[in-house]
């Protein structure tokens, strides 16, 4: 029988985030499009679904490591953050993401609340991902395509030709007030000059 630990977890869990979207308690809060998961991350996250992707890997995360609580899964989703000059530094993710998606995917029935040892799947929970996951062994989703940057390219003149980079040249002419153009003044060469 095929289980959670014979799929690739990356397709496992872009399954079972397209599940969670059709479930109406795993919903993102109003806040969900422009926090952070973590201070150690710049910038929110592209993925406008990020929120479901989240939640199946918590429920991912709780079926092979649990029982297990919000402390425990901050180190899981926490990443180094750059400070500069110093050295980077491991910070742990934000916990409020994290229980907001345990509580929902609680209300759900797929896990259970174990005041004692902390959260655990529930039966429900194991049999949703075992289905799952034998579904993505028969079928294994498409390949994601990867983000490229798009590549700036120079601006070209008329003749056709790129136009060379202004860095490291003097202008020949400068415009002065009155918009009529005049020679560039030299710069010195180092030299003091002379005094009698």
């Amino acid at each position: 029988m095929t289980t959670v630990y014979d799929v690739p977890a990356d397709h496992l869990i872009r399954k079972v985030a397209e599940e969670l979207k059709s479930k109406k308690e795993i919903t993102p809060p109003v806040w969900a499009s422009f926090a952070k998961t973590g201070v150690h991350k710049e910038m929110p996250p592209e993925d406008p679904d990020w929120w479901f992707i989240r939640a199946a890997a918590v429920l991912r995360r709780v079926y092979i490591d649990g029982p297990l609580g919000v402390e425990r899964m901050r180190s899981f989703y926490g990443g180094k953050k750059n400070r500069g000059s110093k050295p980077n530094a491991f910070r742990k993710g934000s916990g409020s993401i994290l229980r907001k998606s345990l509580q929902q995917l609680e209300a759900t029935g797929l896990i259970v609340h174990d005041l004692k040892v902390g959260r655990k799947v529930s039966p429900a929970g194991m049999a949703f991902l075992d289905r799952v996951a034998k579904d993505v062994s028969v079928t294994p989703p498409a390949s994601v395509p990867k983000r490229v940057k798009p590549v700036v390219e120079e601006p070209k003149k008329a003749d056709g030709k790129k136009s060379e980079s202004k860095k490291g040249k003097v202008a020949e002419k400068t415009e002065d007030a009155k918009g009529e153009k005049k020679p560039a003044a030299k710069k010195s060469e180092g030299k003091k000059p002379e005094t009698k």
